[in-house]
């Protein structure tokens, strides 16, 4: 994500580098019979060799905690608190987010948290804070970390209530507009520098920065959903005036990208300015602004949408397994290459606009998956499948064993896929990826985010540690409620419109939205049924339609899935009213700020808009405001202000390392100024201090406390523990068909991008291991030739299925039609760590080339919740150095039909390619020069003859006719003929020969019947 890492920079560049620069005898006789016209000849045996493990990788410890695994091996939950994993870790990224130290005057044009100029950091391991000093081209992610904070914290304010959330999101916003914009006078005026690497870091944004024109609408699409909670009008003329000129400088060249990728071009220290998949945030930057009534001059902003539309719909994704079209999005490299953040907005961009993307099903699903090709080429990443969950890298060149925010990011985009495609099996990989992602935290603060333990980006780069986390946490609970959300709590999780405000009270869930458009819809997820529920002031009907839990109602009204425990899961659909009620039997308890006990100087107000119209405020320092309770989780409920202050919180008696902000730009009431879940059942206290001082931005150092919350209510909460697709999953290896092929049994084979090969730092797994070109037909012995035409190769590669528990069958797919030598390019397969298969000839197997052979292997059972295959090439030990390959992989349930008896080799072919490829004289025949296949002779009654048959001369022979490697031979003429050769065996050893011929008839009989035998 953009690290700007010197050490990280060197590392990819080294990549790139790399990447450029980057005994007795035995006879072995074959007899032909009149006429035949060639013959090749391969040894085998049965022998299975020793294999490395599969690729099912099992650590003790990943990130920051020691591995727990299910009764099934795959990953689970290392936090055991009833609010979950996922909720944990997005409290502990906010309140980090909310304690980050503030710059002074001295130091800096403004006074605001540190974050806003830098995203150097240090965190020490008893969390406290200590900006770092940067240099001027690291600033770069600015922009980047502005869109990330903004959306995290928009999000964070509609989950959970607290309005720290709108004060700091005010501040980010204004920050962008005073100080990261050029001049009037610029041939972009008043644009957001986006990428600020010239300058000093702590003044104002010095315009020779790159404006990266794609990270700009990502930073833009955040304010604007960020003006949808506070309404300042300012942000959203900015971001008018931005999407005015992105619309009147695209490029209308037909069939051209609609914008490069830079406004400034000449200050990028690389050359290519292309744009490429990273379009999509301008899309949604301008579908944004179109949602809020502005469509430009002459509606300029709709058109510069649809072009952008066109361009990715109609040219991108037909090119879906080229690797930089999903990239070019970092800000500190030219990044051609597959990057998440891309991956991420493409394919939910999709989902979000499926009547313009008719394919998404495939479309987004093949790119998502690809990254897991494109990211684990890399050795020393090592990105694969771990404990049962995909962990890898951000890209193919960066960044070392930090496995963590890709898969955290990424989880998003699976999740929407799983509920919108109502694929089980995209959410069981949302699943796993996220619960091993979010073995980072500590509740300090610290993220560990190199997979072995320790740190390689989080310890010196905020951004990612906590602003990316917190949005990606957020947005993996918005889909993934009932696994990942917090029991016996209340939480709204995700909404297509934007909250903009919520009040939590006992029993009530009120919230409003910026507006309600057709298909508004909410999902909230409480820990109580809802007895009633209004919008506008009007009672909705709860409906019975159990799929509206994944679509939506189709109408105005509610859906309740009841949840164990006594927790609830409601899906709320509020079409033009922007107030919705919930009310219900909450078992959570609400004590008003009356009942709670002081000490020092508070002042008791009468205030309307506070719960039970009173509230307690103290500006004193030292002035205290103390409960005791019983329970699992607690609350406070108060106030803030423009003359907000701050205060010190102790739970237990011991002080909390966030603290109480009471100030906002503008006056909010009934807002939770602090909460701590996940406490052990039983008595506890909370106690509030007054520190009497505020910070820059206020005008008084009040503290507002209005009630207390807290509940005793117990629940288990469900991760989706032993799940996963038990669906008979077909993948077919190579295929670059963005729609999934049909065989002659009805089964989809999507392309089969869920291997691992090991290509080397910063290469193209795609360009390197797939075969998108179809071979040639013909493909014979099937019904199916088009699941033999493409197909994967490499010196050894890692098929990986995610499964549900049960029993397996595996069927691979393999046939000889590349024109391979199919002895040195044998393939050896190991199923979940155990050998199946030593040395396999294709060819041989399958009775010749162009031939289809499957092997199955029945009663297969999941490793940590994976069925994972294992190729391997050759075998350098015997002198073999060629390749694995193959062309499908189904996995499925119960048992398959009995596959093929795989023939393989004892060490090598003895025969070395039958001699074919070079070709001397037969001295003893008077033959001249290249006339015989060396080592062999021929003999001949009548006017048989050799002929030398190459792999470029199809006019002779036809391709099929050379049988491997580039060299076969045909006998032509009549009369009973020969060809042997005597080979060096063993004594008493147990050999195997095969022929592989192909009967044609010779040119001069051009029109007989093809001969027949062997």
């Amino acid at each position: 994500m953009n690290l700007g890492r010197r050490d990280l920079r060197e590392e990819k560049v080294l990549s790139q580098a790399a990447n450029r620069s980057y005994r007795g005898h035995r006879r072995v006789r074959a007899v032909t019979p009149r006429g035949l016209p060639g013959l090749v000849i391969l040894l085998s045996a049965l022998a299975h060799p020793g294999l490395p493990a599969g690729a099912t990788e099992t650590q003790d410890r990943y990130y920051a905690h020691q591995a727990v695994h299910d009764d099934q091996g795959v990953i689970a939950p290392w936090y055991t608190a009833q609010n979950g994993q996922l909720d944990f870790r997005a409290r502990v990224a906010a309140e980090t987010i909310k304690r980050y130290p503030w710059t002074t005057a001295e130091m800096a044009v403004d006074c605001v948290p540190h974050f806003l100029f830098s995203g150097h950091w240090n965190i020490a391991d008893d969390g406290t804070i200590t900006p770092l000093a940067t240099n001027d081209w690291d600033n770069g992610d600015l922009g980047q970390r502005a869109a990330y904070v903004l959306s995290g914290l928009v999000d964070y304010y509609r989950y959970s209530g607290d309005p720290a959330a709108v004060a700091l999101m005010t501040l980010q916003a204004d920050f962008l507009l005073d100080h990261c914009l050029t001049p009037d006078d610029h041939p972009w005026p008043r644009f957001l520098i986006s990428v600020p690497n010239k300058g000093k870091s702590y003044g104002k944004c010095d315009p020779q920065g790159i404006i990266q024109l794609d990270i700009a609408a990502e930073a833009g699409l955040a304010m604007l959903k960020a003006y949808q909670v506070t309404g300042q009008s300012r942000w959203l003329q900015a971001c008018r005036h931005w999407g005015d000129l992105l619309a009147a400088k695209r490029n209308r060249a037909g069939g051209a990208p609609p914008w490069s990728r830079y406004a400034n071009p000449e200050t990028v220290p690389w050359k290519d300015d292309t744009q490429t998949g990273g379009v999509v945030y301008l899309l949604y930057f301008l579908d944004e602004l179109l949602r809020l009534g502005y469509s430009g001059p002459q509606g300029a902003i709709v058109e510069a949408r649809d072009a952008g539309r066109a361009y990715l719909r109609d040219t991108l994704l037909d090119r879906w397994t080229v690797n930089d079209v999903w990239g070019r999005n970092y800000w500190d490299w030219e990044d051609p290459v597959q990057a998440e953040n891309v991956t991420e907005f493409v394919a939910r961009y999709m989902m979000d606009n499926p009547d313009q993307f008719p394919h998404w099903r495939t479309d987004a699903r093949n790119i998502l998956a690809l990254f897991f090709n494109h990211t684990g080429v890399c050795p020393h990443s090592a990105g694969e499948v771990y404990s049962g969950a995909w962990a890898f890298p951000e890209s193919n060149a960066c960044c070392g064993r930090s496995l963590w925010y890709g898969p955290m990011e990424l989880a998003i985009p699976w999740a929407q896929y799983g509920r919108q495609a109502d694929s089980l099996w995209a959410r069981e990989l949302a699943r796993r990826m996220q619960i091993l992602a979010t073995y980072d935290g500590h509740d300090t603060g610290v993220s560990e985010d190199n997979i072995d333990g320790g740190f390689i980006v989080n310890k010196e780069w905020f951004k990612i540690a906590h602003p990316s986390a917190l949005k990606h946490l957020l947005g993996t609970l918005a889909w993934l409620p009932e696994e990942f959300g917090a029991a016996r709590e209340n939480h709204i999780m995700r909404s297509t419109a934007v909250v903009n405000s919520v009040v939590y009270r006992r029993g009530v869930v009120q919230y409003s939205t910026y507006d309600a458009p057709p298909g508004t819809v909410d999902v909230v997820r409480l820990a109580f049924v809802p007895a009633r529920i209004t919008a506008g002031g009007r009672q909705l009907r709860q409906l019975d339609d159990p799929i509206a839990q994944r679509t939506g109602p189709a109408r105005n009204g509610f859906v309740v899935k009841q949840l164990s425990g006594g927790d609830a899961l409601v899906t709320i659909r509020h079409d033009g009213a922007t107030d919705v009620v919930i009310q219900g039997d909450d078992p959570q308890r609400q004590l008003d700020d009356t009942e709670l006990t002081y000490g020092g100087q508070w002042e008791a107000l009468t205030q309307q808009p506070t719960w039970a119209r009173t509230c307690h405020v103290s500006d004193t320092a030292g002035a205290e405001a103390s409960m005791a309770f019983v329970g699992n989780q607690v609350r406070l409920i108060g106030s803030t202000s423009p003359e907000g202050g701050l205060a010190d919180v102790y739970v237990d008696d011991k002080k909390q390392l966030v603290g109480i902000d009471c100030w906002c730009p503008t006056a909010r009431h009934e807002q939770v100024l602090y909460y701590r879940n996940g406490l052990a059942d039983g008595p506890h206290s909370l106690r509030v201090v007054v520190r009497g001082t505020h910070n820059p931005k206020s005008r008084g150092a009040k503290v507002y406390v209005d009630a207390l919350q807290y509940s005793a209510a117990t629940g288990a909460g469900s991760f989706g523990a032993g799940g996963g697709p038990t669906e008979t999953q077909c993948l077919l290896m190579g295929y670059p068909g963005r729609q999934d092929a049909r065989d002659a049994l009805g089964k989809l084979w999507r392309p089969g991008a869920e291997f691992i090969i090991r290509t080397g730092a910063a290469t193209d797994s795609v360009a390197r291991s797939w075969w998108t070109t179809p071979a040639p037909p013909p493909v014979l012995a099937t019904e199916d030739p088009t699941l033999y035409r493409y197909g994967v190769h490499g010196k050894e590669f890692v098929v990986n299925v995610t499964v549900g528990p049960g029993d397996y069958y595996v069927r691979l797919k393999f046939a000889a039609n590349r024109r391979l030598n199919t002895c040195e390019n044998c393939v050896s397969i190991a199923i979940n760590g155990r050998p199946r298969v030593a040395k396999m000839d294709v060819a041989a197997t399958a009775g010749g080339t162009q031939r289809a052979v499957d092997l199955v292997f029945n009663n297969v059972r999941p490793r940590n919740g994976m069925i994972d295959v294992r190729f391997t090439g050759g075998n350098p030990a015997h002198g073999l150095s060629g390749e694995a390959f193959v062309q499908g992989v189904e996995v499925g349930p119960g048992g398959g039909e009995e596959g093929a008896a795989p023939v393989t080799l004892l060490g090598r072919n003895l025969l070395d390619n039958g001699g074919f490829e070079r070709w001397i004289a037969d001295p003893d025949k008077g033959l001249a020069a290249a006339s015989c296949p060396a080592g062999w002779r021929f003999e001949a009654e009548g006017a048989a003859r050799l002929e030398k048959v190459t792999a470029d001369s199809p006019e002779k022979a036809g391709p099929e006719a050379v049988a491997e490697g580039s060299c076969a031979c045909r006998v032509l003429g009549s009369g009973r003929s020969r060809l042997m050769r005597e080979v060096a065996v063993c004594p008493a050893g147990a050999y195997r020969a095969s022929v592989l011929v192909a009967a044609t008839a010779p040119p001069e009989r051009a029109g007989a019947a093809a001969p027949t035998g062997a």
